[in-house]
Parts: C-alpha cells; sequence; structure tokens
C-alpha cells in the first residue's frame, strides 16, 4: 500500500443512533419481550400463596372531658401514635391470637398485623393479612376487641388507684379520679369487613412491573446493540480505511494445540486457496516471492495462517519455506518439531550455507522448510525480530530453494516492529480480527499508510468452528492419492 492511501478522520465515523430510532429499528422485538416478560409475571404470580386483608377501625374521643395527655402539654396526634404502638405490643396480641379458630401464634400474629394512626380523625385502622378471608376477618376483629379489653383493664386499674389515694388524701388524687371519668376513650369499634377479593398477589399489577421491565432490558439491549454496531466498521470501512481488499475469513484455532493450529485436513483449504491467489495475482510476473503475514490482535491465528497456507501449498507441489520472525510466545518456532537453527542473521550471509537455517518440518505425509529462531530463543518462542534489509537478504537466498516464502511476523505493536519487517518482503497480508472496532481499523490505517508497505490485502479472523466427525469411506476416494488418504485416515 503506498503511503497516499486514505486514512479518515475519527470525525468521518458514523453517527451512533440515539434511544428512539434504536426503538423504532427494534420495535417488533422490544414489543415481544415486554409481552413475553408479562406473562412471565403473570405466570409467577399464580404460583404464589394466595393471601386476603382485612381491617378493622378504632376511634377515639380524645376532646372528652378528661384528656389522659393534657397535664403532659401533648396533643391528639401523641395520644393516636401511643394507641398504635398498644394495639401491636404482645398483652393485645396474643389473647388475640388465643380468641380465633384455629388459634394463631402471637410471633405469626404480630408478622401479619400492622396499625396506622390518623390524627386528623383519632382513627387507628388494624389491617391483617391471611391465606383465606375468614381467617383475616375474624383476627382483625379479635385484635381491635383484645385492645378494647386491656384498655377498659387499665382504666379498671386507675380507679382502684383513685379511689386509694383519695382514701389516702393524695394530692393526685384529682387527676386519677379524672382519668377514670374520662374511661378507655374509645369512641367506637368499626368491625372488619370480608374481603371479596385476595390482596396479594397481585398478578395483573405483576404483569405490568414484568412488562415493563421486559421492555426497558429491551430497549436497553436495543441501543446497546446499534452503538456497538456502529462502531464495528463494515467491510467496506476496511477496504476504504486499509486501501486494500478483503481476501478471504480465517477460523481462529480452537486451541493452541498443534492439531488445532495447523490444519491439513482440508477444512481451512478454501481460505489456504484464496490466499494462494491473491498473492499470485498481485505480484503476478514474480517467480518466486516473499510475503509477510502480521496481525493486529490475533497472533496465534496469523501463524495458524501462515502454516496452514504453507502445507496447502506444499500439498500443491509448490516450494514452500516458512520464516518465524521473532518476539511471539507461540510462534513457527515454538509450534514445530525441529531442531533450532542459526537464524536470519547468518542465513543472510551468503558465507553460511542455507540448510544451517533451514529445517524440514514434517506433517501429515507433508514437508515445508521452516527458518525457526536461532539458539534458546528457538524454545522459548520469542526473540528479536530481524531487520528489513537482513529479511531481504535471507528471503533472496531463499529463493534459490523455495518458489514462495512466507513470513510469520510479530503483533503490530506501539514499535510496529512488524510493518517494519514489511519493507524486507514484496507483499504484506494483515490478519484482522472481525469484531475490531472503527477506531481500530482508523489506526491500522494509519500505521500502514506511515509505514509505506504493499499491502495485498487482509484476512478477518473469525470465531472457531465447532468440531464435527467427518464420516470418511473406508476405501479411498479416486479423487485422492495414497498419501492424502492416508494422512486424512
Amino acid at each position: 500500500m503506498s503511503s497516499e492511501a486514505i486514512v479518515l478522520d475519527p470525525s468521518s465515523e458514523r453517527a451512533r443512533p440515539g434511544v428512539l430510532s434504536s426503538m423504532r429499528a427494534h420495535a417488533v422485538l422490544i414489543v415481544v419481550l415486554g409481552v413475553l416478560c408479562g406473562a412471565a409475571g403473570y405466570g409467577a404470580s399464580m404460583l404464589l400463596p394466595t393471601s386476603y386483608t382485612a381491617q378493622s377501625s378504632v376511634f377515639f374521643s380524645v376532646t372528652s372531658p378528661f384528656d389522659p395527655m393534657d397535664e403532659m402539654g401533648a396533643d391528639a396526634t401523641r395520644f393516636t401514635a401511643d394507641q398504635v404502638e398498644l394495639i401491636v405490643t404482645t398483652e393485645v396480641l396474643e389473647p388475640a391470637g388465643r380468641r380465633v379458630v384455629p388459634p394463631v401464634p402471637v410471633e405469626e400474629v404480630r408478622a401479619s398485623t400492622s396499625a396506622v394512626g390518623s390524627a386528623e380523625t383519632n382513627r387507628v385502622t388494624v389491617s391483617v393479612e391471611r391465606p383465606t378471608a375468614e381467617q383475616a376477618r375474624a383476627l382483625a376483629d379479635a385484635i381491635t376487641r383484645s385492645y378494647a379489653e386491656a384498655a377498659r383493664q387499665r382504666v379498671v386499674e386507675v380507679t382502684s388507684r383513685a379511689q386509694d389515694a383519695i382514701a389516702d388524701g393524695f394530692v393526685e388524687a384529682e387527676m386519677l379520679a379524672r382519668s377514670a371519668a374520662y374511661f378507655d376513650g374509645i369512641r367506637a369499634i368499626e368491625p372488619a369487613v370480608l374481603p371479596n377479593a385476595p390482596s396479594a398477589p397481585l398478578r395483573v399489577q405483576n404483569a405490568l412491573i414484568a412488562a415493563a421491565v421486559g421492555i426497558a432490558i429491551a430497549i436497553g439491549l436495543a441501543v446497546l446493540r446499534d452503538q456497538r454496531r456502529a462502531r464495528r466498521p463494515t467491510i467496506a470501512d476496511f477496504d476504504m480505511l486499509l486501501g486494500a481488499p478483503l481476501i478471504t475469513r480465517f477460523a481462529r484455532p480452537s486451541s493452541s494445540a498443534v492439531a488445532d493450529v495447523v490444519r491439513t485436513d482440508g477444512s481451512d483449504l478454501p481460505a489456504a486457496l484464496d490466499l494462494l491467489a491473491t498473492i499470485d495475482v498481485a505480484l503476478d510476473g514474480r517467480p518466486r516471492v516473499s510475503v509477510l503475514f502480521v496481525s493486529w490482535q490475533e497472533t496465534l491465528t496469523t501463524t495458524s495462517l501462515v502454516a496452514t497456507t504453507g502445507f496447502a501449498a506444499a500439498k500443491a507441489g509448490r516450494e514452500i519455506v516458512l520464516i518465524d520472525g521473532g518476539m511471539k510466545e507461540r510462534g513457527i518456532s515454538s509450534l514445530t518439531d525441529v531442531d533450532p537453527g542459526v537464524g536470519l542473521e547468518a542465513l543472510a550471509d551468503t558465507a553460511n550455507p542455507i540448510a544451517d537455517s533451514v529445517r524440514q518440518w514434517h506433517v501429515a505425509n507433508t514437508e515445508v522448510g521452516v527458518v525457526p529462531l536461532s539458539g534458546w530463543a528457538s524454545r522459548s518462542g520469542t526473540g528479536v525480530p530481524a531487520r528489513p534489509q537482513v529479511l531481504r537478504a535471507a528471503a533472496e537466498r531463499l529463493h534459490s530453494v523455495a518458489s514462495l516464502v512466507l513470513v510469520d511476523a510479530p503483533p503490530l505493536g506501539e514499535l510496529s516492529v512488524g510493518l517494519a519487517l514489511g519493507r524486507g518482503v514484496d507483499g504484506v497480508v494483515l490478519v484482522v480480527d472481525a469484531d475490531s472496532s472503527i477506531d481500530d481499523a482508523h489506526e491500522m490505517g494509519r500505521r500502514l499508510a506511515l509505514s509505506g508497505v504493499t499491502l495485498l490485502g487482509y484476512v478477518l479472523a473469525v470465531p472457531p468452528r465447532r468440531r464435527t466427525k467427518v464420516p470418511w469411506p473406508r476405501r479411498a476416494p479416486e479423487s485422492l492419492d495414497a498419501g492424502e488418504w492416508a494422512s486424512r485416515t
């Protein structure tokens, strides 16, 4: 690719869709998910236990001749609040639980009972929730009656104390007498009404809430999906930003095992043939060429692509040599079982025999030449990459023994060493993750434009394929020779 390649400014990125546009685009999905969630909420409500709520009220006369709180400067609000607290005491709830049939333990009565006071009407409402309507009404009435009996008992005690105080001539005798005259302050008790409908579960309400939650989730997913799609470049975006066409798609290795990285079973033969055809067409007129493979993110996929393409070309009868460009944890050197060579530096020197650097790698009855890293670096899978001029000299020497040289280059990093090596070969193939963002595509285009390399095209790395067993026939088909049939079986 020339240095005049088109690189779009980040401001030219496609506008991200808004919430309303995403809702319109995915209206059917949003409605369907809302309906499904609403139905699920209604169905879940059907599984919940049914309960009924009954209410009984107590009305007070806090403005009678005696106001129990008057001497303390309190008002009706305080008095009503006190009665609310008295109603839910064990003194009231325990007798009420024993009064109903069947009896209810005081802990269960307390858990199902609530009392709310209203200072404006001097009213306390007792609410009771039970499994049946009859039980709810009976317990609500029992609680208010139990409270009235407890209040009357307190009046009796106050009256007795007043009589004793009068007899003894105490000063508080008048206060106690007024308290006795006030009696219990209860003006009326409104009995509970038998509930005609359950209070829980609220199936329609739960269905509406579940539907609203489902719609909100669907809208969020639609917006997120559209936002991510807006950041993901299309093939046309890649073509324009990189200045080269798509060559093929290649599945990422499913593991780092050699059997998954090096594919000689024909599963990726179309991708390898597309690559070889692109190289032949782009570099037409050059009988012996060298091509460098560099990745943006998929380093192991790049190694797999180089090895698979090399073995496919070797099966077709072409003379192939693979070069490890270094600085890769899982490069060609660590993938093979060959002995270390003397490296590219020695290969570039015409005084050293080519055989000292090139090793033969055998896989499935097919062999290709390999130039691994030298010494200890060969076993570690890493190493200092060659300089472009060294790679150029080494590739030219290899043209005497190979028609095609494929280089497994280091991945693109901050230093772009892999692209620098591209000046030492005839062409470059870029391996790009199919999930790359538009920002990644801009950065790749910028790096390529500055490097001045000749980009033949790019390969999209896609998710790995699922393993499937191929039912091979017992006899070799006429289209396969004996060697290839043996490698497959």
